[in-house]
Protein backbone atom coordinates (compact mmCIF):
# COMPACT_ATOMS: atom_id res chain seq x y z
CA UNK A 1 0.00 0.00 0.00
CA UNK A 2 1.51 3.33 -1.05
CA UNK A 3 1.11 5.35 2.13
CA UNK A 4 2.52 8.67 0.93
CA UNK A 5 0.36 8.55 -2.20
CA UNK A 6 -2.76 7.76 -0.18
CA UNK A 7 -2.24 10.86 1.98
CA UNK A 8 -1.15 13.00 -0.98
CA UNK A 9 2.33 13.59 0.46
CA UNK A 10 5.98 13.06 -0.46
CA UNK A 11 8.75 11.51 1.64
CA UNK A 12 9.95 14.88 2.92
CA UNK A 13 6.61 15.56 4.68
CA UNK A 14 6.94 16.62 8.32
CA UNK A 15 4.92 15.10 11.18
CA UNK A 16 2.67 18.18 11.21
CA UNK A 17 2.06 17.88 7.47
CA UNK A 18 1.22 14.19 7.84
CA UNK A 19 -1.31 14.92 10.59
CA UNK A 20 -2.80 17.84 8.64
CA UNK A 21 -3.21 15.69 5.52
CA UNK A 22 -4.91 12.94 7.52
CA UNK A 23 -7.31 15.36 9.22
CA UNK A 24 -8.24 16.87 5.85
CA UNK A 25 -9.06 13.46 4.39
CA UNK A 26 -10.91 12.42 7.56
CA UNK A 27 -13.23 15.41 7.12
CA UNK A 28 -14.18 13.93 3.75
CA UNK A 29 -14.18 10.18 4.35
CA UNK A 30 -14.99 9.67 8.04
CA UNK A 31 -17.99 7.28 8.31
CA UNK A 32 -19.94 9.88 10.29
CA UNK A 33 -19.98 11.88 7.05
CA UNK A 34 -20.73 8.83 4.89
CA UNK A 35 -23.10 6.52 6.77
CA UNK A 36 -23.44 3.16 5.02
CA UNK A 37 -20.97 4.06 2.24
CA UNK A 38 -18.69 1.01 1.82
CA UNK A 39 -16.33 2.77 -0.62
CA UNK A 40 -15.76 5.60 1.87
CA UNK A 41 -15.19 3.11 4.68
CA UNK A 42 -12.54 1.30 2.60
CA UNK A 43 -10.86 4.61 1.78
CA UNK A 44 -10.98 5.61 5.45
CA UNK A 45 -9.32 2.35 6.45
CA UNK A 46 -6.52 2.84 3.90
CA UNK A 47 -5.76 6.40 4.97
CA UNK A 48 -5.89 5.46 8.68
CA UNK A 49 -3.40 2.66 8.07
CA UNK A 50 -1.16 5.09 6.18
CA UNK A 51 -1.37 7.61 9.01
CA UNK A 52 -0.66 4.95 11.66
CA UNK A 53 2.60 4.10 9.89
CA UNK A 54 3.80 7.54 8.80
CA UNK A 55 2.97 9.27 12.11
CA UNK A 56 5.14 6.82 14.06
CA UNK A 57 8.85 7.69 13.63
CA UNK A 58 10.08 4.09 13.90
CA UNK A 59 7.44 2.62 11.59
CA UNK A 60 8.04 5.48 9.12
CA UNK A 61 11.80 4.80 9.18
CA UNK A 62 11.23 1.12 8.42
CA UNK A 63 8.71 1.89 5.71
CA UNK A 64 11.02 4.42 4.02
CA UNK A 65 13.84 1.90 4.10
CA UNK A 66 11.91 -1.21 2.97
CA UNK A 67 9.25 0.19 0.65
CA UNK A 68 5.60 -0.86 0.29
CA UNK A 69 5.81 -4.61 -0.35
CA UNK A 70 8.75 -5.55 1.87
CA UNK A 71 7.46 -3.45 4.77
CA UNK A 72 4.14 -5.35 4.97
CA UNK A 73 5.89 -8.71 4.48
CA UNK A 74 8.28 -8.01 7.36
CA UNK A 75 5.40 -7.25 9.72
CA UNK A 76 4.08 -10.82 9.48
CA UNK A 77 0.67 -12.23 10.44
CA UNK A 78 -0.02 -9.63 13.11
CA UNK A 79 0.51 -6.75 10.69
CA UNK A 80 -2.84 -4.99 11.20
CA UNK A 81 -2.82 -5.43 14.97
CA UNK A 82 0.75 -4.14 15.32
CA UNK A 83 0.29 -1.16 13.02
CA UNK A 84 -2.55 0.30 15.09
CA UNK A 85 -1.04 -0.55 18.46
CA UNK A 86 -1.05 2.46 20.83
CA UNK A 87 -2.62 4.72 18.18
CA UNK A 88 -4.92 7.32 19.74
CA UNK A 89 -7.36 8.27 16.99
CA UNK A 90 -10.01 9.22 19.54
CA UNK A 91 -8.43 12.57 20.38
CA UNK A 92 -8.15 13.48 16.69
CA UNK A 93 -11.79 12.71 15.93
CA UNK A 94 -13.04 14.33 19.12
CA UNK A 95 -11.44 17.63 18.10
CA UNK A 96 -13.12 17.32 14.69
CA UNK A 97 -16.55 16.63 16.16
CA UNK A 98 -16.66 12.98 15.01
CA UNK A 99 -17.19 9.75 16.91
CA UNK A 100 -14.24 7.42 17.37
CA UNK A 101 -13.70 4.11 15.63
CA UNK A 102 -16.09 2.42 18.05
CA UNK A 103 -17.66 -0.51 16.19
CA UNK A 104 -15.41 0.06 13.17
CA UNK A 105 -12.80 -2.28 14.51
CA UNK A 106 -12.83 -6.05 14.49
CA UNK A 107 -13.94 -7.99 11.45
CA UNK A 108 -15.58 -5.07 9.69
CA UNK A 109 -12.41 -3.01 9.33
CA UNK A 110 -9.91 -5.80 9.21
CA UNK A 111 -8.86 -5.68 12.88
CA UNK A 112 -7.97 -2.19 14.07
CA UNK A 113 -5.94 -2.83 17.18
CA UNK A 114 -4.31 -0.50 19.70
CA UNK A 115 -5.44 1.58 22.58
CA UNK A 116 -9.14 0.96 22.35
CA UNK A 117 -9.67 -1.61 19.61
CA UNK A 118 -7.67 -4.78 20.22
CA UNK A 119 -8.91 -8.35 19.86
CA UNK A 120 -10.51 -10.28 22.67
CA UNK A 121 -8.52 -12.85 24.53
CA UNK A 122 -5.06 -12.10 23.09
CA UNK A 123 -3.08 -15.04 21.62
CA UNK A 124 -3.38 -18.70 22.46
CA UNK A 125 -0.93 -21.31 21.30
CA UNK A 126 0.65 -18.85 18.89
CA UNK A 127 -2.71 -18.07 17.19
CA UNK A 128 -4.64 -14.81 17.44
CA UNK A 129 -8.13 -15.11 18.96
CA UNK A 130 -11.08 -14.12 16.82
CA UNK A 131 -12.34 -10.59 17.59
CA UNK A 132 -15.59 -10.28 19.47
CA UNK A 133 -18.63 -9.56 17.32
CA UNK A 134 -20.35 -6.66 19.05
CA UNK A 135 -23.12 -6.30 16.45
CA UNK A 136 -25.41 -8.31 18.75
CA UNK A 137 -25.33 -5.25 21.04
CA UNK A 138 -26.38 -2.84 18.29
CA UNK A 139 -29.62 -0.92 18.76
CA UNK A 140 -32.06 0.65 16.33
CA UNK A 141 -34.25 3.60 17.25
CA UNK A 142 -36.55 5.91 15.30
CA UNK A 143 -35.64 9.58 14.99
CA UNK A 144 -38.23 12.09 13.78
CA UNK A 145 -36.86 15.42 12.60
CA UNK A 146 -38.32 18.55 11.04
CA UNK A 147 -38.23 19.30 7.31
CA UNK A 148 -35.88 22.25 7.78
CA UNK A 149 -33.62 20.22 10.11
CA UNK A 150 -33.08 17.83 7.21
CA UNK A 151 -32.54 20.72 4.81
CA UNK A 152 -30.03 22.69 6.88
CA UNK A 153 -28.58 19.94 9.05
CA UNK A 154 -28.84 20.16 12.83
CA UNK A 155 -27.99 18.58 16.15
CA UNK A 156 -30.29 16.48 18.26
CA UNK A 157 -30.15 15.00 21.76
CA UNK A 158 -31.35 11.39 21.86
CA UNK A 159 -32.20 9.75 25.16
CA UNK A 160 -34.16 6.58 25.95
CA UNK A 161 -34.06 3.63 28.34
CA UNK A 162 -33.78 -0.09 27.62
CA UNK A 163 -35.82 -2.82 29.28
CA UNK A 164 -32.77 -3.78 31.39
CA UNK A 165 -32.66 -0.27 32.85
CA UNK A 166 -29.67 0.89 30.83
CA UNK A 167 -30.00 4.48 29.59
CA UNK A 168 -28.89 5.48 26.11
CA UNK A 169 -27.91 9.12 25.93
CA UNK A 170 -26.29 10.72 22.89
CA UNK A 171 -25.98 14.03 21.09
CA UNK A 172 -25.79 13.59 17.33
CA UNK A 173 -25.17 15.65 14.23
CA UNK A 174 -27.77 15.37 11.48
CA UNK A 175 -26.16 15.92 8.07
CA UNK A 176 -27.83 18.38 5.70
CA UNK A 177 -29.71 16.59 2.94
CA UNK A 178 -30.55 13.38 4.80
CA UNK A 179 -33.75 11.68 3.63
CA UNK A 180 -36.44 9.63 5.35
CA UNK A 181 -35.50 5.98 5.77
CA UNK A 182 -31.77 6.65 6.05
CA UNK A 183 -29.94 5.43 9.13
CA UNK A 184 -27.42 7.35 11.20
CA UNK A 185 -24.82 5.16 12.87
CA UNK A 186 -23.54 6.32 16.26
CA UNK A 187 -20.59 4.12 17.11
CA UNK A 188 -20.23 2.91 20.68
CA UNK A 189 -23.63 4.17 21.81
CA UNK A 190 -25.50 0.87 21.72
CA UNK A 191 -26.12 -1.68 24.46
CA UNK A 192 -23.25 -2.47 26.82
CA UNK A 193 -21.62 -5.90 26.45
CA UNK A 194 -20.46 -7.91 29.49
CA UNK A 195 -16.85 -6.79 28.93
CA UNK A 196 -17.86 -3.12 29.05
CA UNK A 197 -17.64 -2.38 25.34
CA UNK A 198 -20.75 -1.27 23.53
CA UNK A 199 -22.51 -1.91 20.27
CA UNK A 200 -23.62 0.82 17.89
CA UNK A 201 -26.79 2.87 17.77
CA UNK A 202 -28.63 3.12 14.47
CA UNK A 203 -31.14 5.95 14.19
CA UNK A 204 -33.73 5.51 11.45
CA UNK A 205 -34.69 8.96 10.22
CA UNK A 206 -38.26 10.07 9.56
CA UNK A 207 -38.76 13.60 8.23
CA UNK A 208 -41.94 15.47 9.12
CA UNK A 209 -43.97 17.08 6.37
CA UNK A 210 -43.87 20.83 5.69
CA UNK A 211 -46.96 23.05 5.24
CA UNK A 212 -45.60 24.53 1.99
CA UNK A 213 -42.82 22.34 0.60
CA UNK A 214 -42.94 18.83 -0.82
CA UNK A 215 -39.70 16.88 -1.17
CA UNK A 216 -39.05 14.88 -4.34
CA UNK A 217 -35.71 13.10 -3.71
CA UNK A 218 -33.31 16.09 -3.59
CA UNK A 219 -35.74 18.52 -5.26
CA UNK A 220 -38.49 20.59 -3.64
CA UNK A 221 -41.88 21.55 -5.06
CA UNK A 222 -43.95 24.50 -3.87
CA UNK A 223 -47.29 25.71 -5.22
CA UNK A 224 -47.54 29.44 -5.93
CA UNK A 225 -50.89 31.20 -6.41
CA UNK A 226 -50.57 33.71 -9.24
CA UNK A 227 -53.25 36.21 -10.33
CA UNK A 228 -54.86 35.33 -13.67
CA UNK A 229 -53.81 38.72 -15.06
CA UNK A 230 -50.14 38.06 -14.23
CA UNK A 231 -50.29 34.69 -15.96
CA UNK A 232 -51.75 36.40 -19.00
CA UNK A 233 -49.55 39.49 -19.13
CA UNK A 234 -46.43 38.31 -17.36
CA UNK A 235 -44.76 40.01 -14.41
CA UNK A 236 -42.96 39.35 -11.17
CA UNK A 237 -44.06 36.80 -8.58
CA UNK A 238 -42.81 35.96 -5.08
CA UNK A 239 -41.71 32.35 -4.54
CA UNK A 240 -41.30 30.96 -1.04
CA UNK A 241 -38.12 28.87 -0.67
CA UNK A 242 -36.23 27.36 2.29
CA UNK A 243 -33.77 30.23 1.84
CA UNK A 244 -36.43 32.94 1.98
CA UNK A 245 -38.64 34.72 -0.54
CA UNK A 246 -37.23 34.93 -4.08
CA UNK A 247 -38.59 37.33 -6.72
CA UNK A 248 -39.07 35.55 -10.03
CA UNK A 249 -40.06 37.07 -13.36
CA UNK A 250 -42.47 35.12 -15.56
CA UNK A 251 -43.34 35.73 -19.19
CA UNK A 252 -46.83 36.38 -20.56
CA UNK A 253 -49.15 33.52 -21.46
CA UNK A 254 -48.10 31.19 -18.64
CA UNK A 255 -50.49 28.34 -17.86
CA UNK A 256 -51.60 26.96 -14.54
CA UNK A 257 -49.57 23.88 -13.60
CA UNK A 258 -46.35 25.04 -15.26
CA UNK A 259 -43.21 24.48 -13.15
CA UNK A 260 -40.62 27.22 -12.81
CA UNK A 261 -37.17 25.85 -11.93
CA UNK A 262 -35.02 27.64 -9.35
CA UNK A 263 -31.64 25.96 -9.66
CA UNK A 264 -29.76 24.93 -6.55
CA UNK A 265 -32.48 25.75 -4.00
CA UNK A 266 -33.37 22.12 -3.30
CA UNK A 267 -31.87 19.79 -0.70
CA UNK A 268 -28.11 19.43 -0.35
CA UNK A 269 -26.97 16.23 -2.09
CA UNK A 270 -25.08 14.30 0.57
CA UNK A 271 -21.35 13.71 0.05
CA UNK A 272 -21.24 16.35 -2.70
CA UNK A 273 -21.07 20.12 -2.91
CA UNK A 274 -24.29 20.27 -4.97
CA UNK A 275 -27.97 20.91 -4.25
CA UNK A 276 -31.14 19.78 -5.89
CA UNK A 277 -33.55 22.30 -7.43
CA UNK A 278 -36.78 23.95 -6.33
CA UNK A 279 -39.79 23.93 -8.64
CA UNK A 280 -42.48 26.58 -8.26
CA UNK A 281 -45.77 25.18 -9.58
CA UNK A 282 -48.00 27.99 -10.88
CA UNK A 283 -51.65 27.94 -9.83
CA UNK A 284 -54.39 30.43 -10.73
CA UNK A 285 -55.36 32.71 -7.89
CA UNK A 286 -59.15 33.07 -7.99
CA UNK A 287 -60.70 36.05 -6.17
CA UNK A 288 -63.32 35.20 -3.57
CA UNK A 289 -66.82 36.58 -3.68
CA UNK A 290 -66.09 39.54 -1.39
CA UNK A 291 -63.25 40.68 -3.68
CA UNK A 292 -65.39 40.85 -6.81
CA UNK A 293 -66.71 44.42 -7.01
CA UNK A 294 -68.82 45.81 -9.85
CA UNK A 295 -65.85 46.96 -11.95
CA UNK A 296 -64.07 43.62 -11.60
CA UNK A 297 -67.29 41.79 -12.37
CA UNK A 298 -67.71 43.66 -15.62
CA UNK A 299 -64.13 42.85 -16.60
CA UNK A 300 -64.63 39.18 -15.78
CA UNK A 301 -67.85 39.09 -17.79
CA UNK A 302 -65.98 40.48 -20.80
CA UNK A 303 -63.33 37.80 -20.40
CA UNK A 304 -66.04 35.19 -20.10
CA UNK A 305 -67.59 36.32 -23.37
CA UNK A 306 -64.16 36.07 -24.99
CA UNK A 307 -63.87 32.47 -23.83
CA UNK A 308 -61.62 33.04 -20.84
Amino acid sequence: MKYYEILGLNKSASSDEIKKAYRKLAMQYHPDRNPGNKASEDKFKEMSEAYAVLSDPEKKRQYDMLGDTHFSQQQGAGFQEDIFKNMDFESIFKDMGFSGFGGMGGTRFGGFGGKNYGTRGGRRGGMRAEPEDYSRYDLEHDLEIGFMDAYNGSERHVSFSLSNGEKIDSRIKIPAGIDSGKKLRIRGHGQTAPDGRRGDLYLKVKIMSHPDFVRKENDIEVEISVPFSTLCLGGQIEVKTPQGIKNVKIRSGMQSGIKIRLKGLGFPIMNTQENGDLYAILAVKVPNESEINLELKETLEQLQKAGY
